[in-house]
């Protein structure tokens, strides 16, 4: 059988096979929607359609691990006794102090347990805001214990305000964050989409804060003013202590999760050359980070990018003029940690070969892509460099299935070249 002929033979077998490689056991994250149970995916969905419309992410697996059996079975949810009941009543409205007309939060004493309810309608969905107050620096930790899927953020006092810490649900889920002397809330949100009625378990949650004296020991380039300059390769940072720069994002780089960048660093880098850069963090850091460009002395990004792949990492591809820098504004989700920055130039698939969709994979879409111009000359999709796209670029792309990180960088097509010319 012609070489061409078996490899269309074999596209059926390898789309199915990658699929279910990708496929997530719901307990932990995959790069395809849904998860392997049926009623695991059916449950997570339900309060977060990301997980079934994108890919089930790190998040997802989160909360499968808290209501999915097939994850782990499901324990007991011990809170400690609550000795305070929120003010705002369950079913109605008020506490929000960034609202029309602004509420007022309930003061959250410390080492104190108290003791929540949420609720949804078809219109309305509660928020339940607490308030306290710093006078040193102190490492603050935020339990919350919840037979429910909630989650909590702990922010400042500013309207919009900053989110220095953000996490899912769990019981106990809790959040910390080194922060300075000053006013901070308390933010507790169900992340049901549908109806919650005052009574129901899933909405009553015990919250409690502790603190400890903690010294900020922010990065050299916490500031946009001391922004780090780099150029092409892999740069190591740590934003676990950076602080939150206040610049908001524009309502443009919203890709679906909100415009919140918290424990945000600065870097410039000056192209040496006129290309296409990728710029970002896939497959280099284990958790959700947010990335936005800007010229120099501009507050107006020219480029965002948030969960861009497996694990929320951001990530984009930008032309970039030689001798004309840009400041790069990378931050988290809620929190900073140890990562890797990778500015690459991106000759159009050399960043990652047979990635035709750039979504950080090469999966059957980019198989239905390269199908839909074969023939043509397309030059992302003409992997071989034979200025045709052909069966051999399909025999390459066949190959080539996987996440990206496992396929960087264009050099590896010689071996892969190699790899099919060597088939009998």
């Amino acid at each position: 059988m012609p070489k061409s002929a078996r490899l269309l033979a074999s596209l059926v077998l390898f789309v199915v096979t990658a699929a279910s490689q990708s496929q997530s056991t719901c307990c932990t994250p995959g790069s395809q929607a849904g998860c392997a149970d049926e009623a695991c995916t059916e449950s997570i969905c339900g309060i977060d359609p990301w997980c079934c419309s994108v890919e089930w992410d790190q998040r997802c697996a989160t909360e499968a691990s808290v209501l999915c059996t097939v994850c782990s079975p499901q324990t007991a949810c011990n809170p400690p006794t609550a000795t305070l009941l929120e003010a705002e009543a369950c079913g109605a409205l008020g506490g929000d102090p960034c609202g029309t007309p602004a509420g007022l939060p309930t003061s959250l004493p410390w080492m104190t347990s108290v003791q929540g309810t949420l609720w949804a309608s078809d219109l309305q969905r509660d928020v339940d805001w607490y308030a306290f107050e710093l006078t040193e620096p102190s490492r603050v930790q935020v339990h919350c214990w919840s037979q429910g899927p909630l989650g909590t953020a702990l922010i400042d006092d500013q309207c919009p305000p900053t989110v220095h810490a953000d996490g899912p649900d769990g019981c106990p889920a809790t959040i910390e964050a080194c922060l300075p002397a000053g006013s901070y809330r308390v933010v507790v949100r169900s992340l049901l989409f549908e109806t919650l009625p005052c009574g129901d378990p899933r909405g009553t949650y015990v919250l409690r804060i502790a603190r400890e004296p903690c010294q900020p020991d922010p990065p050299v380039n916490d500031r946009r003013a001391d922004a780090l300059s780099v150029g092409e390769g892999l740069w190591n940072f740590d934003s676990a202590e950076a602080s939150t720069d206040p610049e908001p994002l524009p309502a443009w780089c919203d890709e679906g999760t909100g415009l919140a960048i918290s424990n945000d660093v600065w870097f410039l880098f000056d192209p040496p050359r006129a290309a296409w850069w990728t710029i970002g963090t896939c497959g280099a850091s284990p958790w959700d980070t947010r990335i936005a460009i800007y010229p120099p002395g501009s507050s107006m990004p020219m480029a965002c990018s948030d969960d861009a792949c497996q694990g929320d990492a951001a990530e984009l591809r930008v032309p970039l003029e030689a001798g004309e820098p840009v400041l790069i504004r990378l931050g988290g989700w809620g929190h900073g940690g140890l990562g890797v920055l990778r500015i690459l130039e991106d000759g159009g698939n050399g960043s990652c070969p047979g990635d035709l969709d750039g979504d950080a994979h090469v999966t059957a879409a980019d198989i239905g892509s390269l199908l839909v111009v074969f023939g043509s000359d397309m030059a992302e999709a003409d992997l071989d460099g034979s200025g045709t796209v052909d069966s051999g670029d399909l025999g390459l792309l066949l190959i080539l299935i996987g996440p990206c990180p496992e396929n960087l960088r264009g050099t590896i097509l010689s071996e892969k070249i190699g790899e099919l010319d060597s088939l009998p």
